[in-house]
């Protein structure tokens, strides 16, 4: 996962269509009460008070889908509205009642969407504009009355309000960075997992892959012994032979080295094949579990990776029963179609519980997605998923996995109980 998007900031939430039905109706009855109210009172020209309100309201309207664009024209059309009011006679100065809640409603929409710093610069911007206009308004700053008592209702409610949203916003804020940061975390471990499942597939495919090469580079030095006097040129083509297989064998080893997490001896272990299901059968038995084991003769045929691949499915469908579903047995078929070889698990729903399937979630490389890794390797096809009786069920597809037909070697269906 790239690093920026590991530290991405959690961008900014939109307001749900009820907060703007809300926003819509509260600057409708603000216009409808500005605009008469700046007009009778403050006597202003009817034309001049439909336009200050028109540009007030609108920008609380702005604010809701660009904070800050409509921060700054709400700011504009309230020194506008000032201005305009300052010859007045009436006492409500600098701000008349319709700037003093819209102001409010400014800085709720601010606290509750932006970070604290903005909402604040806000709000002291302002109160700093106001001021400003006072004293740049000669008759109204000699007369503290006049405007000290207004200046200070604004900023003592508006610094509620104020506190309120930024409180609100905040706690949106750190639920949507923890939520972020949560998934970060989950998609983290979710990639760490499958790297080292697929470092654990690499291994054990180089453990299969070295053990076929070392026979070739054994039976190649040892054929001119067991031949008896050969032609000069067979010689060399049998010294060619191993000497390939033994340059391959020592680069695979150099290159997958990294993968082994030190010099750990149970990666030196004969890999499982189809014959060990027997065993892993008998200890899931031993566990408690009902399992009925079923292996087509001529399955021991498929390919040591083949092998490898059906037990790993097997070892981690029955994982999976013991972890979902204890109580349940389980059917474990192996067959032979042609060339491909057909795994499938079953397991029924549990005892105590017939409500539904009991479903191993796909999370981490070590479950579904550790197979889905191992079959796509060959080329094959996996399905997984609950069945009509409630239980579970796991099918694999291996192609092209038999390498010759079985004479003799089988495992017998054997059912344990």
């Amino acid at each position: 996962m790239p690093h920026d998007e590991l530290n991405k900031e959690p961008e900014r939430t939109p307001l749900p269509f009820w907060a703007r039905c809300v926003v819509a109706l509260f600057c409708s009855a603000l216009y409808a009460m500005a605009v008469p109210y700046t007009s009778a009172v403050y006597e202003l020209d009817l034309a001049v008070a439909f336009g200050i309100a028109t540009v007030q309201c609108g920008s609380l309207v702005l604010a809701a889908v660009r904070p800050r664009l409509g921060a700054t024209v709400h700011l504009a059309s309230i020194a506008a509205l000032v201005l305009v009011t300052r010859d007045s006679d009436a006492d409500m100065w600098p701000l008349p009642v319709s700037g003093m809640i819209s102001l409010g409603a400014l800085v709720l929409l601010l606290g509750v969407r932006e970070r604290w710093t903005i909402s604040f610069g806000a709000w002291w911007a302002s109160v700093a504009m106001l001021v400003a206009l006072i004293v740049l308004t000669p008759d109204r700053y000699a007369d503290p009355d006049q405007w000290g008592t207004n200046l200070t209702i604004y900023t003592s409610y508006t610094l509620l309000v104020l506190g309120a949203a930024i409180a609100v916003g905040q706690r949106h804020r750190i639920r949507a960075e923890l939520a972020t940061a949560r998934k970060n975390v989950e998609l983290a471990e979710a990639q760490r997992v499958l790297f080292e499942e697929r470092a654990r597939i690499a291994r054990e495919l180089h453990d299969v892959v070295a053990h076929s090469m070392s026979l070739v580079h054994m039976q190649a030095l040892s054929a001119p012994a067991r031949l008896g006097p050969t032609r000069p040129e067979v010689e060399r083509d049998f010294e060619d032979i191993a000497r390939s297989a033994g340059t391959a064998l020592a680069e695979m080893r150099q290159l997958l080295g990294a993968l082994r997490p030190g010099d750990s001896r149970a990666d030196l272990a004969p890999q499982p094949q189809i014959k060990d299901i027997t065993d892993l059968a008998a200890g899931t038995v031993r566990a408690g579990i009902p399992v009925q084991l079923d292996v087509t003769p001529g399955a021991g045929a498929a390919s040591p990776i083949a092998q490898l691949t059906a037990y790993r499915i097997v070892q981690e469908a029955l994982s999976n029963v013991a972890r979902h579903a204890p109580s349940a047995s389980a059917d474990v078929s192996i067959d032979v179609h042609g060339t491909a070889l057909h795994v499938r698990v079953l397991n029924g729903p549990p005892a105590h519980s017939q409500a539904g399937p009991t479903a191993s979630p796909d999370r981490g490389g070590h479950g579904l997605r550790g197979m889905r890794e191992r079959v796509t390797l060959l080329g094959g096809s996996l399905e997984t998923g609950p069945d009509r009786t409630g239980g579970y069920a796991v099918e694999a597809i291996l192609p092209s996995a038999i390498i010759e037909q079985a004479s003799s070697q089988s495992v017998a269906p054997e059912e344990s109980r």
